[in-house]
């Protein structure tokens, strides 16, 4: 037991002379990662800083006020549009992070529209696919659009009905061939021979 005394003793002399500044910051990480949401989006806050062996509580600041969670995640299960603004944390060995401005938007009529995302993928620029979003009395609806056409896309069925149907019976016609061939080759006796020449 004695043996454990120096170390303890070393340990508390040196974080009794650790200030605040030497302490690292805390950091907060919004997932998803962006900080616009719509209303009604579930958000995850989450605090990575260094934490004591006896105490692993966080402290959650939004908009410079406590809030009640002293979980390392802070769960916002349907945002609202009070859940704007700004997020920090901070534990028991780090210092309050840097703000994390979340913002919650109300789709509105205007919204509604075709979005798609662009980027640079090295030296190409790619495109997603477009995304047909319809607000309709508070309510968003999202569709994505395909590469085809809905003309295309019903040949497309059809074609892929019709090969189905020439596949199956192709497999019916071999599968009756092979077996009226096995039946023929039973019903025959044959002979063999060593030499070519005695046929």
């Amino acid at each position: 037991m004695w043996q454990l005394l120096l170390p303890t003793a070393l340990l508390l002399l040196v974080s009794a002379g650790m200030r605040t500044e030497d302490l690292p910051k805390a950091v907060v990480f919004l997932e998803p990662q962006w900080y616009r949401v719509l209303e009604k989006d579930s958000v995850t806050l989450k605090c990575q800083g260094a934490y004591s062996p006896e105490d692993n509580s966080t402290q959650w600041f939004h908009n410079e006020s406590l809030i009640s969670s002293q979980a390392s995640s802070y769960f916002i299960d349907a945002a609202t549009v009070d859940d704007s603004g700004e997020y920090r944390c901070q534990t028991n060995l780090s210092t309050l992070s840097d703000p994390v401005q979340l913002e919650v938007h109300i789709a509105t009529l205007k919204d509604s529209g075709s979005y798609f995302c662009r980027g640079l993928f090295g030296s190409k620029n790619v495109s997603s696919e477009t995304v047909n979003i319809t607000i309709t009395q508070g309510l968003a609806v999202s569709t994505i659009s395909s590469f085809f056409p809905p003309g295309y896309q019903v040949s497309f069925c059809l074609v892929m009905v019709l090969l189905f149907a020439v596949d199956t019976g192709l497999y019916f016609s071999v599968k009756t061939n092979i077996r009226s061939s096995t039946r023929d080759w039973k019903d025959h006796k044959f002979k063999w021979r060593k030499d070519p020449q005695d046929k």
